[in-house]
């Protein structure tokens, strides 16, 4: 758990640009503060070309890779003990993009993940939230990558809205504005393509009830902001103006954004003030803005200058138990996506929580004997655990199949792209054949998570064996070791007077093969009679 002055670093990897925060923890006051930032455009991939697949390519990792090495760097000259990272858009869309993050994980020894677009809106949240006092208001939060565009609206406690659009700065200048010849056409072009991207999403914000304030995040809307600040209070010397809190009114951005098309693209860098890369791509960033705040009649934006980086901090310090107060009610948000989930799939309730409870008493008293996993491994699993069975909602036969792709698909909320997918693969080996390299969902796993999949897998099939009647009977277990270590017992309690749990313990025993396989071990199960 961190502790009071220990110094964490998160990076925001990004499509246009990656961002380096550099933190020290105060767990007295559930706070932190910010010693060091960095950011480098890297602009990986491309977006407007037509390819079913979308890889990076050599240019674009080594050019990653190189900026790592940096922000490496940089975060250990601040003696931090842990380096984490989430990738976003262009590493998300790109075939290649999660193999590419293992060699980052290896060689560089930074933790970092693809999110999903909404988990990536939840990080945003949680980052606003850290510098801003919302008063009991409403607030939506508008966030423009270079990919991707992000809506929030909440308030300190509760999200009532989520999304992701594949809407984004350098995606729609790639698209649609490398040649700015008709240019007002081309802008009405994009305006039209932009609403018709959003309509559902301004229609469910709609819905929940909008929001009280529009709040703005991140590198677009900060040079938005600027340009606005520099057109209406011209200081000399103010070249890096304190931009946070900056209101932004929809007149002003019109104002704006009708000067950056007077102004020819290859002047707008100096005209300005800004640097070229953000140049090449503002006009885009400006036209989404525009077009969010029009169709949700949002009066102005107000700039935040804490985003998903510092969202990546928080939610490290929710996960350790650091911030506890007024943001509670987030601490527990991978807990209740994994059960919002389960109910949108009419999952039965009771036998999913006692699957949960099995598999977590196989995994405690098996540890040790069978496996040294922690924590984090025992999260995957009951995880698994509860939603192992929502594929039954598509078809009995072959439902967890049907479980692994509606959990691989559903982002859930608080888990990164790779924890989903061990999750999903989990609860897709409940039942018949065992993991197989010759499966797609299997084959792509690392080595080391092949072998989480199968031990994990291993465990909660036997717990699911022990609720096979779905009587929940099994009141408790225990699991013991003989001395030549190769065979374990596991004493089994009815809760059902004068139930003798033959079917639970007869598929627990079919469903042990896979336990011996991995473990070399086998177990035998033996009814208890209650008092002894």
């Amino acid at each position: 758990m961190p502790t009071s002055n220990e110094r964490i670093a998160a990076i925001d990897m990004g499509s246009n640009s990656f961002h380096i925060v550099v933190v020290e923890i105060n767990a007295e006051t559930q706070s932190f503060k910010v010693l060091d930032r960095l950011r480098e455009t890297v602009r990986l991939g491309t977006f407007h070309e037509p390819k079913l697949k979308k890889a990076l390519s050599e240019s674009d990792m080594k050019r990653g890779y190189e900026t790592l090495k940096r922000f490496k760097k940089l975060a250990e000259g601040h003696h931090v003990t842990e380096i984490f990272g989430s990738a976003t858009s262009a590493i998300r869309e790109a075939e290649n993009g999660r193999e590419w993050l293992t060699k980052i994980r290896t060689e560089l020894g930074i933790d970092a993940h693809v999110i999903s677009g909404v988990e990536e809106a939840r990080l945003i949240y949680l980052g606003v939230l850290s510098a801003t006092e919302i008063q009991k208001r409403r607030i939506g939060i508008v966030d423009i990558g270079g990919g991707s565009t992000e809506l929030v609206v909440a308030d300190e406690q509760f999200i009532y809205h989520l999304s992701s659009s594949k809407i984004g700065a350098v995606r729609l200048t790639e698209k649609d504005l490398q040649d700015e010849s008709n240019i007002q056409e081309k802008i009405d072009f994009m305006e039209n393509h932009i609403e018709g991207l959003m309509l559902t999403k301004i229609q469910e914000i709609e819905n929940v009830g909008g929001f009280d304030v529009l709040i703005g995040t991140s590198g677009t809307i900060r040079n938005l902001a600027k340009i606005d600040y520099k057109m209406h209070n011209f200081v000399i010397g103010d070249d890096n103006p304190n931009l946070n809190q900056h209101k932004l009114s929809y007149e002003s951005l019109c104002a704006v954004i009708e000067k950056m098309i007077a102004t020819p693209k290859e002047k707008r860098s100096d005209i300005f003030d800004i640097s070229k890369n953000r140049a090449e791509i503002i006009l885009a960033g400006g036209i989404i803005l525009k077009t969010i705040m029009k169709n949700l009649k949002a009066k102005e934006v107000i700039y935040c200058d804490r985003a998903l980086r510092e969202g990546l901090i928080v939610d490290k310090l929710l996960q350790k138990g650091i911030i506890s107060d007024r943001m509670e009610y987030q601490q527990t948000i991978r807990l209740r996506s994994v059960y919002e989930l389960a109910n949108k799939y009419h999952f039965h309730k009771e036998h999913a929580a006692q699957v949960k409870r099995l598999s977590s008493l196989i995994f405690d008293q098996t540890k040790g004997i069978l496996h040294e996993y922690g924590s984090h491994e025992k999260e995957l699993l009951e995880a698994a655990a509860v939603l192992h069975d929502i594929g039954s909602l598509v078809t009995h036969n072959d439902h967890h199949k049907h479980s692994y792709y509606l959990i691989k698909n559903s982002s859930l909320l608080g888990f990164n792209d790779e924890e989903v997918e061990l999750i999903a693969n989990i609860a897709r080996y409940h039942r018949q054949s065992n993991p197989k390299d010759s499966h797609p969902n299997f084959q792509n796993l690392s080595k080391e998570h092949k072998k989480l999949v199968k031990e994990l897998s291993s465990l909660l099939r036997i717990a699911e064996g022990l609720d096979k009647g779905h009587k929940c009977a099994i009141k408790d277990i225990e699991i013991s070791q003989n001395t030549t270590k190769k065979k374990l017992k596991c004493k089994i309690k009815s809760s059902i007077n004068g139930y003798d749990c033959a079917l639970e313990k007869w598929s627990a025993e079919g469903k042990s093969k896979e336990l011996k396989r991995e473990f070399g071990v086998d177990i035998d199960f033996v009814l208890v009679k209650s008092g002894k």
